[in-house]
């Protein structure tokens, strides 16, 4: 996989935004990777953030040295696939779950607390105070097909509705006004009523709603009648 362009110049943002994430200027963070034994001028942390190609500076970080990779990479607690635009995860550890679920750091870090909330070598735990034990239930339930899939139509429909709002669309509806009342009229006339794309994205949202409700009530009952021959009383 070559290093072109578009990681070239990923590699700048993200270089930036970690920077500005811990709210250093390029002075203060020399400084800091100075006390870690990397001496990078303030002068070259700001060219390897150039993110311009018409810049003259702009291929500096082609030319990065695995040193200053590394270092970059230890400081601001990230993986060297990260910095590199290999992978969207932060952390080393992460890397392979990422690629695997195209799951965030964040919704990793989630599922790994549910995995420590249900864990307990000492006492173990009954299956209400487990939080995978739901969590494994709802992702391989139907249901939870079923609330994505009305999430997902809801979500195309309101793009839908927002690209029918755009200047182009609105200044058609005004050029013709006069045909689209007289379309109006017709199904009218035919029992039709039209219906904008936002009031469907509605619809799909509360199937989702309905869906995952219907799930919930009976998750409770469902969950005692398979677990009560494990309850010691």
């Amino acid at each position: 996989m070559l290093y072109d362009e578009a990681r070239m110049a990923l590699t700048k943002e993200r270089l930036e935004d970690l920077r500005k994430e811990k709210k250093l200027s390029f002075e203060q963070l020399s400084k800091q990777l100075a006390e870690r034994g990397v001496n990078i001028s303030h002068t070259n942390l700001k060219n390897y953030e150039i993110n311009d190609p018409v810049h003259p500076l702009y291929g500096r970080t082609r030319s990065m040295s695995i040193e200053y990779l590394v270092a970059f990479a230890d400081f601001y607690d990230v993986s060297v696939e990260y910095l590199l635009g290999l992978s969207n995860s932060r952390k080393q550890e992460y890397h392979n779950i990422s690629e695997q679920l195209g799951l965030c750091d964040g919704a990793i870090e989630e599922l790994i607390q549910c995995k420590e909330n249900s864990s307990n070598e000492q006492e173990p735990q009954m299956y209400f105070t487990k939080d995978t034990t739901v969590l494994n239930d709802f992702l391989t339930s139907m249901q939870f097909e079923v609330v994505m899939e009305k999430i997902k139509q809801s979500m195309f429909t309101y793009y839908m509705y927002r690209m029918s709002q755009d200047s182009v669309s609105t200044q058609i509806r005004k050029e013709h006004t006069e045909q689209m009342a007289e379309a109006q009229k017709v199904l009218d006339a035919c029992g039709y009523c039209s219906v904008e794309y936002d009031l469907i994205s509605q619809v799909h949202m509360e199937g989702a709603i309905g869906a995952l409700n219907a799930y919930l009530r009976k998750l409770p009952e469902r969950f005692y009648e398979e677990n009560r021959d494990k309850i010691a009383w």
